[in-house]
């Protein structure tokens, strides 16, 4: 029995690279733009998803599951190049799954926490969504072009984390943050950088080594519909950060908190964005606790790059 093909758009993100990583099950095809690939699982296609022309790749490989990666994710980029996040989260979408309708395909969509305002401890799905950055409106655009395809899931993950060598972040352009927030603190503390954190912006922290299994998971069991896919701590920015620093021997000395306002962030954030996650738990995905990511993470940099780690104190 061949394999299904699973087409990942955007492979060269944190996702896409754990997700190339980990689904061996299935005939691998992957794109990227700007930002290069380091796979060896995968067919590379060199593809902008904004370009209509461009996307008619994907009709020549003829994927089983196409899941979207892609996306502006620096939130302070879009809200000063709104025009720019559109086109690549919204129209860049509205491509892709007029392709997966067409092909008849599953169409897999990875959105955000940002859909919500950040007025309430834990959202479920059936909140309404009421975004309060040019990110998060622009990401609940791409929610409801998604869900148009007639076989489609769509994921919320909060505050994506994880480990990828650093030789895939040096190519990385402004429209995506150069590390994600767990490797940006370890980077700075591991250069005894003193870092401002805030103590009031909450969410659930999600490791994409768990987020891209419950991708595999969940496609081998055809689960359809909107699912809340992150972690299961509730946590802020200030104690996320200094769990990082005591998990890999740092001093927390460095890190002192500040509020969101002092910080003075371009783009607005949800103070409260923490996801419930029940409904995919009783769909028979693990999720996990901060303390059980962080402990992953730190088993995969001391074998990978163990420089990170102080072993001094």
């Amino acid at each position: 029995m061949s394999k299904k093909r699973m087409l990942v758009v955007g492979g060269s993100s944190l996702l896409g690279y754990k997700l190339l990583a980990n689904a061996s099950d299935f005939e691998l095809f992957s794109t990227y733009d700007k930002n290069l690939i380091f796979s060896k699982n995968a067919e590379l296609i060199k593809m902008n998803i904004v370009d209509q022309v461009d996307c008619q790749k994907i009709l020549e490989i003829k994927p089983d599951i196409i899941v979207n990666v892609a996306a502006m994710t620096n939130v302070d980029y879009c809200e000063q190049f709104r025009n720019e996040a559109h086109n690549v989260n919204v129209m860049g979408t509205k491509n892709l799954a007029k392709i997966a309708q067409n092909l008849g395909c599953k169409f897999i969509h990875i959105s955000t926490d940002a859909v919500f305002s950040g007025e309430k401890n834990h959202f479920v799905e059936e909140d309404k969504p009421n975004p309060i950055n040019v990110y998060g409106k622009t990401k609940l655009e791409s929610e409801k072009i998604a869900s148009k395809v007639t076989n489609y899931l769509i994921l919320r993950p909060s505050v994506l984390f994880g480990w990828i060598p650093l030789k895939n972040l040096q190519v990385r352009d402004n429209s995506v943050k150069k590390m994600n927030f767990a490797l940006w603190v370890l980077k700075k503390l591991n250069e005894k950088q003193k870092l401002s954190i805030v103590d009031d912006q909450f969410s659930t922290p999600t490791l994409a080594d768990n987020l891209s299994e419950n991708i595999v998971k969940m496609t081998k069991k055809d689960m359809q519909g909107i699912f809340h896919a992150s972690g299961l701590s509730c946590i802020n920015r200030l104690d996320f950060s200094k769990k990082i620093a005591k998990k890999f021997g740092y001093s927390d000395n460095l890190i002192t908190p500040c509020s969101s306002i002092e910080l003075k962030q371009i783009a607005k954030r949800s103070l409260k964005s923490c996801l419930n996650c029940d409904k995919i738990v009783r769909n028979g995905m693990n999720l996990l606790e901060i303390d059980q990511a962080i402990e992953i993470m730190y088993t995969q940099i001391k074998k990978e790059e163990p420089e990170l780690i102080d072993v001094t104190s």
